[in-house]
């Protein structure tokens, strides 16, 4: 019996020596297929030994049924089909199902890699991630039941490096907060940014001890907000300080706090006296302070007063002093070594006051400029309040006379610095007397002397300098070229 051809028309001379039929129409069977039903699906028909002779040796055989990737979505869409010859029927045919051909692998980036881990562990296959791919669960079923694979999930932040690791996270607090103190003020802000230990560890009163603020402009809020943080040395010379150094819904708690300052600075600040009050209202523990050049008042005064560890006031060309606000300064302030009142315009009777409650350790005093309100008789009555004086400042009081000079050479014994400097009644001759003082070692007459005068004072006066301090620094925060240091302590960071 003639065998029959199978009954497809092809258009190719090699399907038709292949013996191969072309289908191209097909029911959709899936909604992915209908997508791709514009794209043609071909069957082909071969020989079904040779199909499993090939597909042996591919090792097709040890894969999954239902092997799948989404590389190869629409494998069901090609699933090969065989169509041999039927001698016992014209048009007979019978179709063998293969397995499904497992699409291509997905290729994994370095950044991917990282997360795949082999192990050998007897656990079952549900001891694996269930969102394992179909590449990877295809390559479980392989019948090795030492070896299966595991998915490691990775951080939100990706390394940038395989080999990246943090040793910095390594270090003790101690050891970080070392390292911060190398570092200027500016830098440490931006350290804060960092993650939420290091905003921890900047906010470390060991690195906010010390703080220049000098020529800056501080809105509100911003000075309360430095003094909070343990700050123990504070300069603000000629800042800009806008009030309440306190804002926000917690500023009535903030404003109870006490400060932790002891070394202030605001000579020539340009401030008013409702921000002195809510500065000294919390500094109870001042060491050394400087308001020259600022306009106070008694309640100023008498916060200043509270500080009964004070050592050190420089008010300098203060305004707004008076006796009721010197009482509580001289009363409570018994520890005091260095005051500056130079031109301050005392009045005659708060300069008696003065000379009458000064402590008696004070070391250093400058009562320069107060014209005609000084007499002989307060210069002697200073004599006997503080014998212990060793830098004493009358420039510019024209009241006093010879009887004023006699008076310290009977009653300071200690003294080394004395300036006389405008004393116009002083009579020159009984400046050489200063030569019976052993301890003396400078005086300021300018004013006094013309220069062959000088001379010969200069000659009788061989132990001792003779106008060689034009100014003062009794109290003063920062004298000479030392512009980053008060009263020697160092404040201004180091460049970088």
């Amino acid at each position: 019996m003639p065998k029959k051809r199978v009954q497809r028309k092809t258009s190719c001379k090699d399907q038709k020596e292949n013996k191969i039929s072309i289908s191209r129409k097909r029911k959709a069977s899936s909604p992915l297929e209908a997508c791709n039903q514009s794209h043609t699906k071909t069957t082909w028909a071969v020989n079904t030994e040779r199909t499993r002779d090939i597909l042996q040796d591919m090792g097709v055989e040890l894969l999954s049924q239902n092997s799948t990737d989404s590389c190869a979505s629409n494998t069901e869409n090609f699933t090969p089909a065989t169509f041999v010859k039927d001698e016992n029927s014209q048009s007979s045919t019978s179709s063998f199902h293969l397995p499904p051909v497992p699409g291509a692998p997905r290729i994994l980036l370095d950044s991917h890699r990282d997360n795949v881990t082999s192990c050998s562990d007897e656990s079952s296959e549900s001891s694996l991630d269930p969102n394992l791919t179909p590449c990877l669960r295809t390559i479980q079923n392989i019948p090795n039941p030492n070896i299966h694979f595991s998915i490691s999930r990775q951080f939100k932040r990706q390394r940038t490096d395989t080999g990246a690791y943090d040793y910095f996270g390594l270090l003790s607090d101690e050891i970080i907060l070392a390292i911060f103190a190398w570092l200027p003020k500016f830098v440490l802000a931006k350290c804060a940014r960092v993650c939420k230990k290091w905003s921890r560890l900047v906010l470390d009163e060991s690195l906010w001890k010390r703080i220049d603020l000098s020529t800056k402009t501080l809105s509100p809020g911003v000075l309360g907000h430095v003094m909070s943080r343990g700050v123990w040395a504070l300069r603000l010379a000629k800042s800009e300080i806008e009030g309440p150094i306190f804002t926000g819904p917690t500023s009535p708690i903030k404003s109870t706090r006490l400060s932790k300052v002891q070394y202030l600075d605001l000579s020539m600040a340009g401030t008013s006296p409702e921000v002195l009050e809510e500065i000294f209202s919390i500094c109870k523990d001042l060491r050394k302070i400087s308001l020259e050049n600022l306009e106070v008042n008694d309640k100023v005064c008498c916060y200043i007063g509270e500080n009964k560890h004070l050592t050190v006031l420089n008010m300098a060309m203060c305004q707004g002093i008076t006796a009721n606000g010197l009482m509580p300064i001289l009363s409570n302030c018994r520890k005091l070594e260095s005051l500056h009142l130079g031109w301050t315009g005392l009045h005659r009777h708060s300069i008696v006051y003065l000379c009458l409650c000064l402590p008696p350790d004070l070391q250093k005093l400058n009562l320069s400029g107060c014209r005609e309100n000084i007499t002989d008789d307060e210069v002697l009555q200073l004599c006997k309040t503080c014998p212990n004086l060793r830098e004493l400042d009358l420039s510019d009081s024209t009241s006093l006379t010879n009887d004023s000079v006699t008076h310290i050479i009977l009653n300071l014994r200690y003294l080394e610095h004395i300036a006389l400097s405008r004393c116009y009644h002083i009579v020159p001759g009984s400046i050489t007397d200063l030569n019976e003082m052993p301890s003396l070692l400078a005086v300021e007459v300018f004013g006094i002397l013309r220069e062959n005068p000088l001379k010969v004072l200069k000659s009788n006066l061989p132990r001792t300098e003779v106008n060689s301090y034009p100014f003062s620094s009794i109290a003063r925060p920062t004298t000479g070229i030392h512009r980053t240091s008060i009263w020697g302590i160092r404040v201004r960071d180091n460049a970088v």
